[in-house]
C-alpha cells in the first residue's frame, strides 16, 4: 500500500462477495455480488440496474427457518485494508422484505457475531435501507463476515468509512457513471494543463472587460494569509461565522500559483502554501447554526476545498487532504440537497441549483484519485437525472423559470458544461443550450429590465438606471459555445457603470472562463424581431425593434404572448394565456410582487409562498389571462380567483411531467408579411383547456402581434379567445393588468404611463387602447385602488415594494371584460394598440368583420379574421372586406393545410397560395373592399 493510502481517511465500497474465504479488496474498489457464484443457502437475485448495484444481489430463501445463532450456514466474507486505528461505519445496503426478515449476523475477524437488525415499518412496500453498524477496526486488513440470521434478507453492497458524518442515503440507486475523471492528473476542475496559458493569458490582458476582474483578484491575492473569523456564539443572531472575502481569496491564491508557482519547487510556491493553509484553517473554523442548510455558503466552502486540493495538490500532505475530503462530507451532508446528493429534485428548485451541478462535482473530480466514492455519488446522480430533464427543457430555448430565477438555474447548468469539458469529456448536454439565453434577449426592455416572467426579484433591488443583469449566464454560454451575440450582451451587463452585478467573488470566473480574443458582434439588432420558443414553452415574443441598452424613449414595442405548455412548478406561475405589452412603460403587464414587505409592518419581509404570493401573484388573476369562475373549486385551501389548476409540486423527471403537467399545446403558429426578420404578422394559436380543472371544457387563444411600422402608431396586439365552460354559470373574466387606473369608455379602455423614476430622470409615455368587439355588449369593469391592488374575490393580499427605489411594477388596476350573460361558450375579441401618451392623434380606428364562418377586425391597412368555431376551415369561406381606399394585408387564420385560391367578385384572376399544416394562414393583399371567396382546391 502507498503511503498516500496509508494517510488517508479511506472508504471501502463493496459488493456482497460470496466466496467462503477473506478476498482482499482495493480501498474503494466497488465488487459486484454476482461475480462469483453463491454459496447456499445464498442465492443470486436480479433487480434492475438503477435499483441495485451491477443489477444483482445476494439473498437468502425466504422459507428458511431462523438461526437463533451462528451456525453452519455459508459465510460470506470481505478482507478490507484499514488503513489506520479508529471508529468505522459499516454500512450495508439491505433489503428487509418482512418484519420477520429483517436482521443477519455481522463478525469482525475473530471476534463473535452479533446480529443487526434492519429497520421496517409494517404495512409499507419493502425498500432498500442503508444500515449502519459502528465498530472499532484496527489499522491493517480486516476480515468482516455476514451470515444469514433470517430467510429473505437481500444484500447488495458494504461500505466502510471512517467518516463519522458520511450516511450514503440515496447511494445505489444510481449507476456507476461511465464518464470519469482523467485519474493521477492535476489540475482537471475547471482546468487542464494545456488550459493554463490561455487562463494565464487573460489575467494579464490589457482587455477591458478583465481589468476589473485582474484587480480584484490581485486584491485577494495580496490579502493577507490569515483567517479570522468571528467567534461564532451558538444559538446567537448569526446563523454562521462564514466570510465571503476570506474565501475569494483562498480561490484566488490557489488560483495565482496554479498559474505561476505549479513548476516550481514547493518552498518557493508561497501563494499556493497560503491558499492551503488558510483552507484548512477556515474549515477548521467556519460553522453553522444546527439546521442552517443555506446551500450558498457552504457550497462556496466545498468550491474553494476543490479548487486547493486540485489546484495545490502537490503543496498538501495526504493527511491534508484526507482533513479537506472529511469536512467536504460534514459540509455537504448538511446541504439542503444533502450528500449524497438526493434529499432534492433534478428539475426544478435549489436542486437545479449549483449545489450538485457545481460544488459538490467539482469536488468530487478534485478528489476522484483518493476518494472516488465521492465522483461515484453525484457524478451517478447527474448523469441519472439531471441531464435528461434539461435536454428535453432546452428544445423550448427559453427557461421556465423566468427571468430571474431561470438565469441563475441556467448558469448553474453551464458550470456543469464547462466542469465536464475542461475535465476532458465530451459535451454533456445538447447544444441546443447555447439558445437558452435568447430567451432573455427578447424579453429585454428599452428601459433595461426584463418584461415579467415567473417570479422576479431583480426589480426589488435594481434602480431605474441599471441595465437588468446577470452577466456570467451570458457569459459562460458564449464562451463555450463562441457565440458573438451572447458575448455583445455579457459586455453589455458587465461593464456598466455599476460594478455590482458581477460579485467580486466571482470575478475568477472571466479569467478561467472567459475568452478575450472572440468578437461581440453581431449584436441582437441583427436578429430576426419575432421569435418562437417552441415546446415545452409555448411562447412567442415579437418586438418592432432593438434597443441597446437604457432608452425610456425609444419607439421599439415589445409583446409577449405566453400560451404555454409544461407547468414546471417552483417559480413558474399559473400563466398559461398570458400577454404582456410594454411601449414607452409597461402598459399591460404582469401584477404581483415576489420579494417585497408587509404593509403594516415592513420589518416582516414577504416572499416565497407568502400570502399575497400564494393567493395572488403566482396565481391567474395576476396575470393578462382568462379566468372561469366555478364557485365551488378548491385550490388546496388557497383563495378561489376562477384561474388555473395546480397540476402537482414539483415534478422530479421528464416522466413526470407527461403525467398531468401539460397545461398548454400550441397549435399553430407563423410569421408572415414584411422583410425577412421583420414580419408584419407574428401568430400563434393554442389550446389552454388542460390548464384548467374540469370546469373548462375547451379554451383556444390565439394571438396577431401587428408591426405596423409606422412611428405614430407602432404595433397592435389582438387576443382571439373561443370559451366552453362546463356549467353556463361559470362566469369567465378576460383580464388586462395595468399600472395606473384604466379610463372606460363603452367598449374601449384607456391605459397610460406617465410617470418619472424614482430618480426624476426618467419618465414613461406610453398609451395603450383596447376595444373589445367580442362579446357583444360586453361588460367592462376596473378593479384595484387604494386597498384594492390584489383584490381576489373581495379579500385584498397587500404587499408593498422591498425599497423606494427599486423598479417593481405591480400593478393596482386591472380591467375585467365579461359576457352580458351565462352562457357555456363565449368568445372574446379584443384589439390592443400602443402610441405616445403625449400625442394629439386619433387612436386608429378598428372595424369588426363579421361572416358566417370568419370574425375579426380591421385596423389601419391591416385585417386578420379567425374561424368562429375554432375548427380548421376547408372548402369555400366568404368574407366581406371593409371599404379602403388602398390595399389591404390580409391574414386568414384557422384553415386547413393545402392549396387555396382567392377571388374578388367582380373582377379577374384568383390569387393562389399554400397554406402549411404549422401555420394554417392565408396572406394576401387585397385590392380594396368587396367581397371575397377563399377557396381550397
Amino acid at each position: 500500500m502507498s503511503p498516500l493510502r496509508r494517510g488517508f481517511i479511506s472508504f471501502a465500497l463493496l459488493a456482497a462477495s460470496p466466496a467462503l474465504h477473506a478476498t482482499p479488496f482495493p480501498v474503494e474498489a466497488m465488487f459486484e455480488a454476482e461475480s462469483t457464484a453463491p454459496g447456499a443457502p445464498w442465492v443470486l437475485e436480479s433487480q434492475g440496474g438503477n435499483v441495485v448495484s451491477g443489477g444483482g444481489y445476494l439473498s437468502t430463501p425466504a422459507d428458511l427457518a431462523r438461526a437463533e445463532s451462528p451456525g453452519a450456514a455459508t459465510q460470506l466474507s470481505y478482507s478490507v485494508a484499514v488503513p489506520r486505528d479508529g471508529n468505522y461505519t459499516i454500512w450495508l445496503r439491505v433489503l428487509a422484505p418482512a418484519a420477520n426478515a429483517a436482521s443477519l449476523y455481522l463478525a469482525v475477524d475473530n471476534g463473535a457475531y452479533a446480529s443487526a437488525s434492519v429497520p421496517f415499518t409494517t404495512g409499507q412496500p419493502p425498500k432498500w435501507t442503508w444500515l449502519p453498524v459502528t465498530r472499532w477496526l484496527a489499522a491493517g486488513e480486516r476480515e468482516l463476515k455476514l451470515q444469514y440470521r433470517e430467510g429473505g434478507l437481500g444484500i447488495d453492497c458494504l461500505l466502510v468509512t471512517a467518516l463519522a458524518d458520511f450516511v450514503p442515503q440515496g447511494y445505489g440507486v444510481y449507476p456507476l457513471p461511465t464518464v470519469l475523471p482523467p485519474a493521477g492528473e492535476h489540475p482537471r476542475v475547471f482546468a487542464r494543463v494545456g488550459d493554463l496559458a490561455a487562463i494565464r493569458s487573460r489575467f494579464e490582458s490589457g482587455a477591458q472587460e478583465m481589468v476589473q476582474h485582474r484587480a480584484v483578484l490581485n486584491g485577494f491575492v495580496a490579502a493577507p494569509a490569515v483567517v479570522a473569523l468571528p467567534v461564532f456564539v451558538p444559538g446567537g443572531p448569526a446563523r454562521s461565522n462564514h466570510q465571503v472575502d476570506a474565501v475569494s481569496a483562498i480561490k484566488a491564491k490557489a488560483l495565482y500559483s496554479l498559474l505561476y508557482e505549479r513548476g516550481g519547487s514547493a518552498a518557493q510556491a508561497q501563494r499556493g502554501r497560503e491558499a492551503v493553509q488558510m483552507l484548512l484553517d477556515y474549515l477548521a473554523a467556519v460553522q453553522f447554526a444546527p439546521g442552517y442548510n443555506h446551500p450558498n455558503e457552504k457550497g462556496d466552502i466545498i468550491l474553494a476545498s476543490a479548487m486547493v486540493y486540485d489546484w495545490c495538490f502537490h503543496l498538501m500532505s495526504a493527511q491534508q487532504r484526507a482533513y479537506v475530503v472529511a469536512r467536504f462530507t460534514q459540509l455537504a451532508a448538511t446541504m439542503e440537497i444533502g450528500f449524497p446528493p438526493s434529499r432534492q429534485g433534478p428539475v426544478v428548485g435549489h436542486g437545479s441549483d449549483n449545489q450538485l451541478l457545481r460544488d459538490q462535482l467539482s469536488a468530487a473530480i478534485a478528489f476522484y484519485d483518493e476518494a472516488p466514492l465521492v465522483y461515484n455519488i453525484v457524478a451517478g446522480r447527474f448523469f441519472a437525472d439531471y441531464i435528461a430533464p434539461r435536454n428535453y427543457a432546452y428544445a423550448a430555448q427559453a427557461y421556465h423559470q423566468g427571468a430571474s430565477y431561470g438565469t441563475v438555474r441556467f448558469l448553474a447548468d453551464m458550470y456543469a458544461a464547462w466542469i465536464f469539458r475542461r475535465m476532458g469529456a465530451a459535451p454533456v448536454f445538447d447544444p441546443v443550450q447555447q439558445m437558452t439565453p435568447y430567451h432573455w434577449l427578447y424579453t429585454r426592455r428599452p428601459d433595461g429590465q426584463w418584461m415579467r416572467d415567473g417570479d422576479v426579484y431583480h426589480s426589488s433591488y435594481t434602480n431605474s438606471r441599471e441595465y437588468w443583469s446577470e452577466p456570467l449566464a451570458f457569459m459562460l454560454p458564449a464562451t463555450y459555445y463562441n457565440n458573438p451575440t451572447l458575448k455583445h450582451e455579457y459586455l453589455k451587463q458587465s461593464l456598466q457603470p455599476s460594478t455590482s452585478f458581477i460579485h467580486p467573488k466571482d470575478s475568477i470566473w472571466p479569467i478561467l472562463l472567459g475568452n478575450t480574443a472572440m468578437g461581440s458582434t453581431p449584436s441582437p439588432v441583427a436578429l430576426p424581431l419575432t421569435k418562437y420558443f417552441p415546446d415545452p414553452a409555448g411562447l412567442m415574443i415579437a418586438r418592432t425593434g432593438w434597443t441597446d441598452g437604457i432608452h425610456v424613449e425609444s419607439g421599439n414595442v415589445v409583446a409577449t404572448m405566453k400560451l404555454g405548455g409544461d407547468w414546471f412548478g417552483n417559480h413558474e406561475h399559473y400563466d398559461a394565456g398570458h400577454f404582456q405589452i410594454y411601449y414607452k412603460g409597461g402598459l399591460a403587464i404582469d401584477s404581483g410582487i415576489y420579494s417585497g414587505r408587509d404593509v403594516a409592518d415592513p420589518s416582516i419581509p414577504l416572499e416565497y409562498g407568502s400570502a399575497h404570493d400564494m393567493n395572488y401573484h403566482k396565481r391567474s388573476i395576476a396575470h393578462n389571462t382568462m379566468l372561469v369562475h366555478d364557485p365551488d373549486e378548491n385550490f388546496d385551501g388557497y383563495a378561489n380567483d376562477g384561474g388555473q389548476r395546480f397540476p402537482g409540486d414539483e415534478p422530479s423527471s421528464v416522466a413526470e411531467l407527461a403525467n398531468g403537467y401539460k397545461v398548454a399545446t400550441v397549435l399553430r403558429q407563423q410569421q408572415v408579411g414584411g422583410a425577412a426578420g421583420a414580419p408584419d404578422f407574428s401568430y400563434i394559436k393554442g389550446d389552454l383547456t388542460a390548464a384548467y380543472s374540469s370546469k373548462v371544457r375547451q379554451f383556444q387563444r390565439s394571438f396577431v402581434f401587428l408591426n405596423l411600422k409606422n412611428t405614430d402608431h407602432p404595433a397592435a396586439l389582438i387576443v382571439f379567445d373561443k370559451v366552453s365552460a362546463s356549467d353556463a354559470g361559470f362566469k369567465k373574466t378576460w383580464l388586462l393588468h395595468s399600472q395606473f387606473e384604466p379610463q372606460i369608455s363603452g367598449d374601449t379602455v384607456l391605459i397610460q404611463r406617465t410617470d418619472w423614476d424614482y430618480n426624476s430622470t426618467l419618465q414613461y409615455n406610453g398609451k395603450l387602447i383596447n376595444r373589445t368587439l367580442l362579446p357583444a355588449n360586453a361588460l367592462l369593469a376596473k378593479v384595484g385602488g387604494s386597498g384594492n391592488e390584489f383584490s381576489v374575490g373581495g379579500t385584498n393580499y397587500p404587499i408593498q415594494p422591498e425599497a423606494d427605489y427599486s423598479t417593481e411594477e405591480a400593478g393596482a388596476w386591472r380591467l375585467e371584460v365579461s359576457p352580458p350573460g351565462g352562457n357555456e361558450t363565449d368568445v372574446f375579441l379584443n384589439v390592443m394598440q400602443v402610441m405616445d401618451a403625449s400625442s394629439t392623434l386619433p387612436a386608429l380606428p378598428t372595424t369588426a368583420i363579421d361572416s358566417a364562418l370568419l370574425a375579426g377586425v380591421k385596423i389601419q391597412d391591416r385585417v386578420v379574421l379567425f374561424s368562429k368555431s375554432g375548427l380548421p376551415l376547408g372548402g369555400t369561406v366568404t368574407v366581406e372586406l371593409p371599404a379602403h381606399s388602398a390595399s389591404m394585408q390580409v391574414l386568414v387564420a384557422d384553415l386547413q393545410a393545402g392549396s387555396w385560391t382567392v377571388s374578388k367578385r367582380g373582377t379577374d384572376g384568383p390569387i393562389e397560395d399554400e397554406v402549411s399544416d404549422g401555420g394554417g394562414t392565408l396572406y394576401f393583399v387585397a385590392n380594396g373592399g368587396g367581397v371575397y371567396d377563399l377557396q381550397r382546391k
